[in-house]
């Protein structure tokens, strides 16, 4: 088991059986000693950044936080951390400062890893860092603030081992619902979310590349490399969602898979009608944390030129790994019609899900109530918090939803986000969604008692509203529910994407 899920140790021995095995980002490696494209080059940067960090006086036990852009090289030194026995704790560059201070306040004076990114992001805060951090070190050169080091000289460093039980990586929830909360993880919980991504994989023909667009610091992409790592499955990372660098990226590498969180695919919806169009070689699409709108499925599947594309969605959180798994092909969606999107699948082997009424009662299929699961993959422990129950009692996901007679789960709301008087805020989004091509974005949220929608539409320009009020009823929203558009750049996002509704108050005229 240990093996598999070694973040430190398995790049090395991956390199030694496929190290040919194309393994790369779309952008420069700025910190690295080289640009990777094999498998055999990730494993020498894991090794360079372990010595220098080594050099840095980095030892076993320090935590050491990763502020910077997104790139595939946080997995990089994250391996090369967890090589020298120094735990990792990967915080998004698009958390807002007083989170990430949180954070580092709530990991006890750690290392501070920065490149210009993250140090742009906490300029401001420099008084406060001071006190906070116990040093701070910069990944390029001439992008240390002051008072800090460069990641510069090499040191032979000396490897160090841990049991399955040990702590070996500190991730963070998205905080949609508030501040992000940070998750330990160790090599065994690690496994339990690598186990089923690893079967799935081993099922499936990979030939050509596997391109994924995330956020490196997510669990997600961890537990990827390690699967990547595992199988040979040549891999490449996409480092900005931006449609620009992403039609680039599709163009270039002509990607077999296609990995994205599930705003991202919205986003790209356009991309689908570009010429040449980006999607066409792509085989299969996979989409973690959230159901789909049933739109963007539509649009990627048919845009691919394979013969009959798959997307395969997972459904899950930070706190305890992928849940649930959907595979939907183009040929069944155009037989059965418009999909039902809030269908989040069935439970992966060895996870259990129930649905209970808010006073813990498991209610019978067809019943909606609160998602609860059990799973071996839930997170060791939150840092800063009281200690999590054990893994054999039922986890509460924060989310409304229920079992279908069938064994599917369907996904209906976030808890915390409910609106009274709609029977599922999701479902409503994505009909407006189908119901208005045009627009980009849709939220509904309760703003002062009422029912709002925040809208965004790719013109910029306001939906007829006649049109509005018929997809309005459609959506099973109230008659008085207003629409307050604004450019989709200010929709206050999390690294993953997605919104963070808490903070999406309307401003502006409503149309």
């Amino acid at each position: 088991m240990l093996p598999v899920a070694d973040l430190g140790l398995l790049p090395e021995s991956a390199a030694e059986q496929r190290g040919g095995t194309t393994l790369c980002a779309d952008t420069p490696w700025l910190s690295a000693c080289r640009t990777p494209v094999t498998v055999g080059d990730f494993a020498t940067v894991v090794v360079d950044y372990a010595d220098r960090l080594w050099a840095a006086g980095v030892r076993p036990g320090a935590v050491v936080a990763l502020v910077k852009s997104n790139h595939l090289d946080i997995q990089a030194i994250q391996c090369a951390l967890v090589r020298i026995g120094a735990l990792p704790a990967l915080l998004s560059v698009k958390m807002e400062p007083p989170d990430l201070l949180d954070c580092l306040t709530s990991l006890r004076r750690p290392w501070l890893l920065i490149d210009a990114d993250g140090a742009a992001l906490l300029s401001r805060w420099r008084q406060r860092l001071d006190g906070t951090v116990s040093r701070v070190v910069a990944l390029t050169p001439g992008t240390a603030p002051p008072g800090a080091a460069e990641l510069g000289e090499s040191a032979p460093h000396r490897t160090h081992r841990r049991s399955g039980t040990d702590p070996v990586l500190v991730t963070h929830s998205s905080g949609t619902t508030g501040r992000p909360k940070l998750l330990v993880h160790t090599a065994d919980s690690l496994y339990a979310h690598v186990a089923p991504q690893l079967g799935v994989v081993r099922s499936l023909d990979y030939s050509g590349i596997s391109a994924k667009c995330l956020s490196f610091v997510h669990v997600r992409m961890s537990s990827a490399l390690l699967t990547v790592l595992s199988t040979g499955v040549p891999f490449l990372g996409i480092s900005s969602p931006e449609p620009a660098p992403v039609r680039e990226a599709l163009l270039r590498y002509r990607p077999e898979t296609l990995e994205a969180q599930p705003n991202m695919f919205l986003r790209w919806e356009a991309l689908a009608r570009e010429t040449p169009n980006p999607f066409a070689p792509v085989e299969r699409y996979v989409s973690s944390f959230d159901a789909l709108h049933p739109r963007t499925l539509r649009t990627l599947l048919e845009a691919s030129d394979h013969p009959d594309p798959t997307f395969v969605q997972a459904y899950g959180q930070t706190e305890t790994g992928p849940v649930t798994l959907l595979v939907t092909t183009r040929s069944a969606l155009r037989q059965s019609g418009r999909p039902h999107s809030r269908d989040v699948g069935v439970p992966l082997p060895g996870t259990e899900v129930r649905v209970v009424d808010d006073a813990g009662t498991e209610l019978p299929a067809g019943t909606p109530g609160h998602i609860e699961v059990r799973t071996p993959a839930r997170a060791e422990s939150m840092v800063g918090r009281p200690p999590l129950p054990g893994r054999d009692t039922w986890w509460a996901m924060g989310d409304l939803g229920l079992l279908r007679p069938d064994g599917h789960v369907e996904l209906h709301d976030r808890q915390a986000d409910r609106v009274p008087g709609v029977p599922s805020t999701l479902r409503a989004e994505d009909i407006l969604l189908d119901e208005l091509p045009e627009l980009a974005e849709a939220v509904v949220i309760a703003s002062e008692g009422a029912v709002t929608v925040v809208a965004a539409t790719a013109d910029g320009k306001p939906v007829d509203e006649d049109r509005w009020r018929r997809a309005r009823d459609e959506a099973g929203l109230p008659q008085d529910t207003e629409v307050h558009y604004r450019p989709w750049e200010e929709f206050p996002l999390t690294g993953t994407m997605k919104v963070r509704r808490h903070r999406l108050l309307p401003h502006g005229a409503p149309g």
